[in-house]
C-alpha cells in the first residue's frame, strides 16, 4: 500500500472513530442504555431543569408491561420540577421500574426513588430527606408573599404523598419544620419493605 493511500485509510478510520464517539449514548446528560426490552438509564447529576429529561420521560411513557427499567441513581438532588415530572412518569409507566441506589442519593433524588416499584441498595448508600430550598423568589412584595405561600403549601401536600409510608408523620412534619433526615442502606431496606407491605 502506498503511503498517500495508508494516510488516506487512517484518516477515513480516524474520521470514523471520531463520529462514533461523538454519537455516544454515554454523552447524552441522562445515559439510556437498551438491552432488548430492558432499559437502563444514569441519573447521576444534580437535577437539573426538566429539558434533558424529557427521553427518559418519553420511555417510560412509551413502555409496554414487557419492559424493565432500572435507574441508577447517585445524585444530591436539584430541581422538584424535574423530579416530580420524573416521579410522574414512573408512576404512570406500565413498565416495572425499579432503582438501584449508589452513594448519595439526596433531596429531590429521594423522591424519584420511592416511587419506583422496586429498590435495590448498596452498602455505601447515604440517603438524605430535607424540606425544599429556594434560588430566589422575585416579584413585587405581594406577589413574593403570595407565591411563597402558594409554595409551602402545596410542596408540603406533595412531601406528605411521596414520604408517607416512608417516613413516620412525625418525620414529615420534623423535615417540613427545617430538619435533615439520613439514612444508610439497612435503614432505607427496613423501611422501603414496611412501605411496600403497608405496615
Amino acid at each position: 500500500m502506498s503511503k498517500e493511500n495508508l494516510e488516506k485509510l487512517l484518516k477515513n478510520v480516524e474520521k470514523s472513530l471520531k463520529n462514533a464517539n461523538s454519537n455516544s449514548e454515554w454523552d447524552n446528560f441522562v445515559p439510556i442504555v437498551t438491552d432488548g426490552f430492558r432499559y437502563t438509564a444514569y441519573l447521576t447529576e444534580t437535577i437539573g431543569d426538566p429539558s434533558p429529561y424529557n427521553r427518559l420521560y418519553h420511555k417510560l411513557l412509551s413502555a409496554d408491561e414487557h419492559n424493565e427499567f432500572t435507574l441508577v441513581i447517585s445524585s444530591p438532588g436539584g430541581t422538584l420540577d424535574s423530579a416530580f415530572m420524573i416521579a410522574d412518569a414512573i408512576k404512570c409507566s406500565p413498565a416495572k421500574v425499579t432503582c438501584k441506589l449508589i452513594g448519595t442519593v439526596a433531596s429531590a433524588a429521594t423522591i424519584i426513588a420511592l416511587v419506583c416499584d422496586e429498590m435495590e441498595t448498596t452498602f455505601n448508600l447515604a440517603f438524605m430527606i430535607h424540606n425544599y430550598s429556594s434560588v430566589g423568589i422575585s416579584g413585587k412584595g405581594h406577589e413574593i408573599k403570595a407565591q411563597q405561600r402558594f409554595t409551602d403549601r402545596e410542596l408540603n401536600k406533595s412531601f406528605k404523598k411521596y414520604y408517607a409510608g416512608f417516613l413516620s408523620d412525625e418525620e414529615i412534619e420534623d423535615v417540613i419544620d427545617g430538619k435533615d433526615i439520613w439514612m444508610n442502606a439497612e435503614e432505607v431496606d427496613e423501611r422501603w419493605k414496611k412501605k411496600k407491605s403497608g405496615s
